[in-house]
């Protein structure tokens, strides 16, 4: 094609040559050179003002291409909003995936507690709570069942049901905070269906 269009360029009108110099943005840079080239071949003077503000707007188109090849700190979620968007639901898509097939995991494979030797838990029992509130009060009591309780969230199936649930909060956050961060990626736009 580049043969072809260097072939075409010597046989335009000088009026079709100027058209390139006048609409320098409507035509590729080296076509606009070229027409710029074959005028003066041809003897015709091209003033300087005009050659100074032909050069500006094609610097600055061409810096302007540039600037959307070059990867810039929104390259990892893609060069437009649609991009943009559509790589943030894969990747929340991916951690609740991942949290939730590990949460799933986990319950499968989790054992039940084992039973205590003694039968009962001496820790549940009355005398023990007494204790413990003579002790340091009733913030000692509060404070006891609250590491219990605690503790219990790793251990077992409930270990799946925290990872679930921690799953879910960690992919609302991010959805959250990269849909607000990402430049370009209006909040609202997700309320139209992502058009």
């Amino acid at each position: 094609m580049a043969d072809s269009f260097h072939a075409r360029i010597p046989t335009l009108s000088d009026a079709d040559l100027r058209r390139y110099l006048e609409q320098p943005l409507v035509y590729k840079t080296e076509a606009v050179e070229l027409a710029l080239a074959e005028l003066r071949r041809r003897g015709h003077a091209i003033p300087a003002d005009d050659l100074a503000r032909l050069q500006r707007l094609l610097d600055t188109r061409d810096a302007a291409r540039q600037a959307e090849l070059e990867p810039g700190p929104d390259s990892l979620l893609g060069a437009s909003p649609a991009a943009r968007r559509a790589r943030l639901r894969r990747i929340t898509a991916g951690l609740l995936a991942a949290g939730l097939g590990a949460a799933t995991l986990l319950y499968v494979t989790a054992k039940p507690p084992a039973a205590t030797p003694l039968g009962y838990e001496p820790e549940n029992t009355k005398r023990y709570l007494r204790q413990l509130e003579v002790v340091g009060g009733k913030a000692n009591v509060v404070g006891t069942e609250f590491q219990r309780w605690f503790e219990g969230l790793w251990q077992g199936r409930q270990l799946a049901f925290t990872v679930a649930w921690l799953t879910v909060l960690l992919a609302a956050a991010f959805w959250f905070l990269s849909t607000r961060l990402a430049v370009g990626t209006p909040a609202d736009t997700d309320a139209d269906g992502g058009r």
